[in-house]
């Protein structure tokens, strides 16, 4: 086992559960390592589809408006986690009980292992073509391992390796992605690319669904990064800026040079337009952050239950669980299994969120409870409509996940208003005795 830095590992185990001032940030580097998370490559897939779909002005439509809805979803996020300093799944915790937490916050380490899984994959087949000939021939299992190396070695540090990362893989990627759009508009103008006609392959509505609903999980786990922020407002900030801002900045400069030059994937197109190096370096640090998070997510959760066991080992053993996973193809047999676990997490974004800022009206204790069965039967109303949804064509905001936020939030709120009601009554009746 290599020898980590005390400092480092001192601060890692206390993340889950204090931060020192001397940890928090300002609002802008938040950004920065949301935006890193945010320039992915299912965003580039995303946005190449939106802007073939529905063309370049439609696209803009629906890019925007599907980051307004995770703006104002990643809001109140963002600032429970300021104003708390604590992590989504202590939150979580909060609203489920103890055990109750836990059991949640395992079904939301499953998803997270299992897509750390999927995207190291995804990292190995992306960087193999962007490889000097020498190195042409080695397998997407060997390349997707050493990603997975070098995402551990960014989460054992913490929050303070993926805010140094972002604050340089974050430009450069911005800066690639504006080169590739460059470059592509040598090739086709600018006037042609905007009158290009739309598919239709899917609607507005479904665009705007697609961008928000692809997401929404990473906007309800505000928490973990907005608990930094120096105050509140930065935090509210820097969320809204990165959702309703950047997001669609970035689904709009993977979709423009798609349609200009007809070439769906980003990285084959970065490579036909010459972008060699900063091709293969910017799907290296697209791979990294995103991963990071995803692992540092991981070791958060895991630290809520198995609270003895430092940061580290926890980020190591889920880097190991979810590489294995990968590198057998067990995570891409199990995609539906991780697309089902993933509906199941914006439900419980709506219970922990409602009983952070209502609870105390409803006489709601501080105080460690093992259960709280109302916050069950709430998630399991949120995720049961998100499931039946579809098949029942019944639609809210037409954004499933959204859908079954709401859904979560109202139950817990006429339950919880329910029971504060019958003990008022009780403590009326007995005052009255």
């Amino acid at each position: 086992m290599p020898q980590i830095d005390r400092t480092h590992a001192s601060e890692a185990i206390s993340e889950g559960l204090s931060i020192r001032s001397t940890q928090l940030v300002s609002g802008f580097r938040i950004t920065m390592v949301l935006l890193g998370v945010m320039i992915a490559l299912p965003a580039f897939v995303m946005g190449a589809s939106l802007s073939h779909a529905l063309g370049v002005k439609g696209a803009l439509t629906a890019s925007l408006a599907g980051g307004l809805l995770l703006a104002l979803v990643a809001l109140p996020a963002a600032i429970a986690g300021a104003r708390s300093r604590q992590t989504t799944y202590v939150l979580i915790q909060r609203a489920f009980g103890t055990r109750g937490g836990a059991l949640v916050n395992l079904v939301i380490i499953i998803a997270v292992v299992g897509w750390f899984g999927v995207v190291a994959m995804m990292f190995g087949e992306a960087v193999r073509p962007t490889l000097p000939d020498f190195m042409a021939d080695l397998p997407v299992r060997v390349l997707a391992l050493a990603g997975c190396i070098l995402m551990a070695a960014v989460t054992i540090v913490g929050f303070r390796a993926l805010d140094l990362l972002s604050m340089i893989a974050s430009p450069f990627k911005l800066l690639v992605l504006f080169w590739t759009l460059v470059a592509a508009l040598r090739v086709t103008h600018i006037g042609s690319v905007l009158t290009v006609a739309p598919s239709g392959a899917f609607s507005m509505t479904t665009g705007i669904a697609m961008v928000a609903g692809g997401i929404m999980t990473g906007a309800i786990l505000a928490p973990d990064l907005s608990r930094f922020a120096k105050t509140p407002a930065q935090a509210a900030v820097a969320c809204g800026l990165a959702y309703g801002v950047l997001f669609p900045l970035v689904l709009m400069l993977s979709g423009l040079p798609a349609v200009a030059t007809g070439e769906q994937d980003l990285v084959k197109l970065m490579l036909t337009l010459g972008l060699g190096i900063p091709a293969m370096v910017a799907v290296l640090l697209i791979a990294v952050t995103t991963n990071a998070y995803n692992l540092y997510a991981g070791s958060l959760i895991a630290a809520t239950i198995a609270p003895r066991r430092p940061h580290w080992q926890l980020a190591i053993a889920i880097c190991v669980i979810g590489a294995l996973a990968g590198i057998a193809g067990i995570s891409e047999k199990v995609t539906p299994f991780l697309v089902v676990l993933s509906v199941c997490i914006p439900p419980v974004g709506g219970v922990y969120l409602i009983n952070f800022y209502l609870g105390d009206r409803f006489g709601k204790s501080n105080a460690p409870v093992a259960w709280h069965p109302e916050a069950f039967v709430a998630w399991l109303a949120g995720s049961g409509f998100a499931f039946a949804a579809g098949r029942l064509q019944i639609v809210i905001t037409s954004i499933a996940p959204l859908d079954s936020l709401l859904i979560s939030a109202l139950v817990w709120l006429l339950l919880n208003w329910t029971t504060s009601r019958t003990r008022a009554t009780r403590s009326a009746q007995n005052r009255g005795i």
